[in-house]
C-alpha cells in the first residue's frame, strides 16, 4: 500500500503517516512540520484539480480509471477492492472535511447546513455533466452519537452490540480484524455450517 507511485501523498508520506517511516535525530521536529504542511499543501491542490477532472475527463477516461457502473448503480464493475475502497474513503474524507458529523449530530436543522448545501450542489454537478437536471436532493441519515472507548467498555462488560457498532470497532482499528474473522470461522465452522 506504501508502495505505490506519488499522488496526493508520496511514497514517503505514506510510510511516515503508516508508522513505517520514523523521524529521529536533531531535526525531527522540523522534518515533521515540513511534512505535514507538504501533505497539507498537496491535498488542498488536489482538491482544485477535481474542478479541472469533472470537466475535462472524456467518458472514455472515466471507464479506464473506475470502471462502469451498471444495473442502475447496483454493480460496479471490473474495478479491484482497493480503488473501491480509496472511493469510499475519499468520500468520507470529503464529507468529514464539511462537517458532515455536525449535520448526522444535530438531525434536522431549521437552516441548510454546509454539508447540505454542498452535497446538492455536487449532486447537481455530477447531473449536469451526465445531461441531467437535479432539481432537488433530500438527505436523510439517522445517526447516533457513539464513541469507540464507549464500545470497548460495552464490549468488556458483554453488552449486546448491533452489528453497526462491531462495525465501527472494526473500521475504528480498535479490533483486530483478523481475530475477528478467525473467530467468526471458528464458530460458524464449529456448528457444522460450511455454508454461508
Amino acid at each position: 500500500m506504501t508502495g505505490r507511485k506519488n499522488a496526493m501523498l508520496t511514497t514517503e508520506d505514506r510510510r511516515w503517516l503508516t508508522g513505517e517511516k520514523v523521524y529521529d535525530g536533531q531535526h525531527a521536529k522540523q522534518q515533521r512540520y515540513q511534512r505535514r504542511r507538504d501533505i497539507r499543501e498537496r491535498v488542498y491542490n488536489s482538491m482544485l484539480d477535481f474542478s479541472i477532472l469533472i470537466d475535462e475527463l472524456d467518458d472514455d477516461e472515466w471507464r479506464d480509471i473506475f470502471g462502469e457502473v451498471t444495473d442502475g448503480g447496483q454493480q460496479w464493475q471490473n474495478v479491484e477492492e482497493d480503488l473501491q475502497t480509496g472511493v469510499r474513503d475519499g468520500l468520507a474524507f470529503l464529507l468529514r472535511t464539511i462537517g458532515v458529523a455536525t449535520l448526522m449530530r444535530d438531525g434536522q436543522a431549521s437552516q441548510i447546513t454546509v454539508p447540505e448545501r454542498l452535497l446538492t450542489a455536487a449532486l447537481r454537478r455530477a447531473g449536469h455533466r451526465d445531461g441531467l437536471l437535479v432539481e432537488s436532493a433530500f438527505l436523510d441519515i439517522e445517526a447516533t452519537d457513539v464513541g469507540i472507548p464507549k464500545l470497548l467498555e460495552d464490549l468488556q462488560s458483554d453488552e449486546p452490540m448491533s452489528a453497526g457498532s462491531l462495525y465501527l470497532l472494526m473500521e475504528s482499528g480498535a479490533v483486530d480484524t483478523d481475530v475477528v474473522q478467525d473467530c467468526l470461522r471458528d464458530h460458524l465452522l464449529e456448528d457444522g455450517s460450511e455454508e454461508i
